[in-house]
């Protein structure tokens, strides 16, 4: 189980899901991710492919939601980036 973090900033809400990007973050996932949090469920997913890689959401309606996530993603990249400098996301090169 995925445990939330007060000190985590928020970058978006979607319906009862909370996005947000945890500075110095690297040590479980060893990997650029985001978390997403509801009551329903807790997930990580990797940047920049938007892979889950640990936990779900059980809510239909916050996994429809969640496709929005995708239109934010620089946003995401831009915010993992800033707060973890060492390991940045791997941008595909055009």
């Amino acid at each position: 189980m995925l445990i939330w973090k007060p000190e985590m900033p928020r970058l978006h809400t979607i319906g009862n899901v909370q996005i947000r990007v945890y500075p110095d973050d690297t040590k479980k996932h060893r990997m650029p991710h985001f978390h997403a949090a509801s009551p329903e469920g807790d997930m990580v997913v990797s940047l920049p492919d938007l892979q889950v890689i640990a936990g779900s959401l059980k809510d239909r309606a916050a996994v429809l939601e969640w496709a929005r996530i995708e239109a934010n993603l620089e946003r995401l990249m831009v915010a993992w980036d800033q707060g973890n400098p060492t390991v940045p996301v791997r941008r595909s090169r055009p």
